[in-house]
């Protein structure tokens, strides 16, 4: 099918194009919802062309079903989970459609990131929806670079440059369904040649509804050795919740085929968190199993306490 998509298309317009297929299938088990099981099958087409090497489309399109014991339900939806077109110039770069905005450096938390955070509770974090969006990138010089974006209710400007020892970027950004304008910062480098990445993010918050201004930032420090174990760690401050975390994660890779994983979340004012272990086994050439779980503890009016124990087995493959 690959084959006949890339003849057609170069044949009639000039474009060659790599259509490439996925299947997620996780099933899941909480108490209160007992067993569900999501199956995501995603197909990915990128289209270039080859006289406009500067032009780059892509689509994927997911088809998600998902199936819960109780109460029993059966949910089947199609949606796009990305579709983008972009021009990439020397200095000029456009990007227009419904897309992942690049925003921020943290790793658990994205205090500044107004279109797609991270959530660190989802069994596939790095999955993130996106926004319908324009961006636009212009490189002032080969170290510093201006980049907008903007989607329906919400922008973001931002100037980045590159340092010897660290990447600094000024941040200004507003929402206006939550009625937020935001000033803020990306700090990103190595700690004197030691290979300890430091990293911050963050910013100054002004609620336009009621002029509250509070800051909401996060301090990272990360450190890779040489028999593949990675540490990292992050502390965040929610000011407008009065509320202090602190977050680590350690992945090690014992084998070839083999990768642990280990991520806490600790809240220092109500002495909740939670622990997720993780495994992952490569079965094959694109192919792995994978699990793990997400374990709660708290008193019963904390955040984290009243929150039941999750545990899941997550395959996938790519062809």
């Amino acid at each position: 099918m690959k084959s006949l998509v890339n003849i057609l298309l170069a044949g009639i317009m000039g474009i060659s194009s790599d259509l490439a297929f996925e299947n997620t299938n996780i099933c899941a088990y909480r108490e209160e919802y007992h067993v569900t099981d999501l199956n995501r099958l995603r197909a990915d087409l990128i289209l270039e062309h080859k006289q406009l090497t500067n032009l780059f489309a892509r689509l994927i399109i997911d088809n998600k079903s998902i199936a819960a014991e109780k109460p029993t339900t059966l949910q089947n939806t199609t949606k796009i989970y990305r579709s983008y077109l972009q021009y990439r110039g020397e200095k000029h770069f456009w990007s227009l459609g419904k897309q992942r905005i690049p925003l921020g450096v943290g790793r658990i938390w994205n205090p500044i990131d107004l279109f797609n955070p991270v959530n660190i509770q989802q069994i596939e974090s790095d999955e993130r929806e996106g926004s319908n969006s324009i961006r636009y990138e212009y490189a002032l010089n080969d170290l510093t670079n201006f980049d907008a974006t903007v989607a329906k209710d919400k922008g973001a400007v931002r100037l980045k440059g590159y340092l010897d020892y660290v990447d600094i970027a000024l941040v200004g950004e507003w929402d206006n369904d939550k009625a937020l304008d935001i000033v803020g910062w990306e700090l990103e480098g190595e700690l004197f040649n030691s290979g300890i990445e430091l990293r911050s993010e963050g910013g100054l918050f002004h609620n336009r509804t009621d002029n509250r201004r509070y800051a909401r930032y996060i301090i990272g420090a990360e450190y890779g050795f040489t028999n593949s174990l990675t540490l990292r760690a992050e502390y965040s401050r929610v000011g407008d919740r009065h509320r202090d975390y602190l977050g680590s994660q350690a992945s090690y890779q014992p084998g070839m085929l083999w990768r642990l994983s280990l991520l806490t979340v600790y809240g220092f004012d109500d002495r909740s968190g939670f622990i997720a272990p993780g495994v992952e086994y490569c079965v094959g050439d694109e192919v792995t199993l994978s699990g793990g779980a997400f374990l709660y503890y708290g008193g019963d009016n904390s955040e984290f306490g009243p929150m039941s124990n999750r545990y899941y087995l997550r395959w996938f493959i790519h062809f």
